[in-house]
């Protein structure tokens, strides 16, 4: 069975990126293309799914700070405030 290939309108959506970028990965290694006999740009499914993939490891990171050490109640409630969306949001902070 030949593996389903996406067109770059297809790809963008999938991984929520522009045409501009797959164009890029493409150019710089990072995705695997698949060229018709026109030169159009396929990607197949299993590249897909390798990004998807990658993107689901990555690590998203919360950032607070105060200008000085007396608001430093200032940055316990923006720490909970950040902690409290990102358990909401299934990010599984700690």
């Amino acid at each position: 069975m030949t593996e389903r290939l996406y067109t770059l309108k297809e790809a963008k959506k999938l991984l929520g990126v522009t045409t501009w970028t797959i164009q890029q990965w493409d150019r710089q290694g990072k995705i695997k293309c698949v060229r018709t006999i026109g030169g159009r740009r396929r990607i197949p499914e299993s590249e897909i799914k390798r990004i998807l993939g990658l993107r689901e490891e990555r690590v998203i990171v919360g950032y607070v700070r105060v200008s000085s050490s007396a608001q430093k109640d200032d940055l316990e409630r923006q720490k909970q405030l950040i902690l409290t969306y990102a358990k909401e949001k299934g990010y599984g902070a700690t």
